[in-house]
């Protein structure tokens, strides 16, 4: 068994095959389509769309077909993973705090709840206005949050598997929380034929309230609406620049 205290920085724990193989459960297909219901709504010529935390480029599989995509992370092998998925993409490593690409979209997302690893509220802030930065004046923002601090709930132990070639691998998470940061635990076991491997993470993702979501988009100079199903039951952001009478005119045919 290799070291089980390795840190997150192990090219194990920062490979897409094991992310993809891990989140298998997700469907990528579905949350594509949920998100162009959204833009169609508001913006049914957007053609340009910029995925902030982009990870292996798994919406961009699917959004591909209809938009233009480019995406950053700052994961190198999630952006290989990414171009591979969407070869016409650009994908630039950066932090979503302190970005610019010198040029705008029509749509800017930030999905999979990666905006609660910014931790802090003035990060957060930071975080919304470099993602706003980069809409175009019509254009929109849309963030998939972590949990607010009262939806949080202490969760039993669950385990994940996945394959990894010919490999199996188990997540096995437990969670806590220390004030307003959510506390992620992973164990990994990766069986081989050659033994069994372990793997330790910790993630901590900060519990924004739905206020201090909605105060981020505003410190952007945006109007934000909520939907509070979201694409997996977590809710969604959506932010435009002004334009409030419009945005929420056109919001009304979109899914609730």
């Amino acid at each position: 068994m290799s070291n089980p205290d390795a840190l997150r920085t192990s090219p194990f724990l920062d490979s897409p095959e094991l992310f993809d193989a891990i989140y298998k459960f997700k469907n990528y297909a579905r949350e594509a389509d949920y998100l162009r219901t959204i833009i169609n709504a508001v913006l049914p010529n957007a053609c340009t769309l910029l995925d902030v935390a982009c990870g292996t480029g798994q919406h961009a599989k699917f959004l591909k077909h209809h938009y233009a995509v480019d995406g950053i992370d700052i994961n190198d092998h999630y952006l290989s993973a990414a171009r591979l998925k969407n070869p016409a993409g650009i994908y630039i490593r950066a932090d979503m705090t302190d970005f610019d690409l010198g040029r705008s979209y029509d749509v800017v997302t930030c999905l999979f709840s990666t905006i609660g690893i910014v931790r802090t509220f003035e990060r957060l802030e930071r975080a919304v206005m470099c993602m706003a930065r980069h809409v175009k004046p019509a254009g929109l923002l849309i963030i998939e949050p972590w949990f607010a601090p009262e939806q949080w709930r202490q969760a039993k132990p669950f385990i994940l598997g996945g394959e990894l070639g010919s490999d199996r691998v188990y997540r096995f998470s437990n969670s806590v929380r220390q004030g307003q940061l959510s506390i992620l635990m992973h164990d990994y076991l990766l069986y081989t034929p050659f033994g069994v491997e372990h793997y330790r993470e910790r993630i901590e993702l900060g519990l924004f309230t739905r206020d201090e979501m909605v105060w981020a988009f505003e410190a952007a100079e945006m109007v934000a609406q909520y939907h509070s199903e979201g694409l997996m039951g977590r809710g969604l952001y959506v932010g435009r620049f002004g334009a409030e009478a419009y945005f929420r005119a056109g919001m009304e045919n979109c899914v609730a």
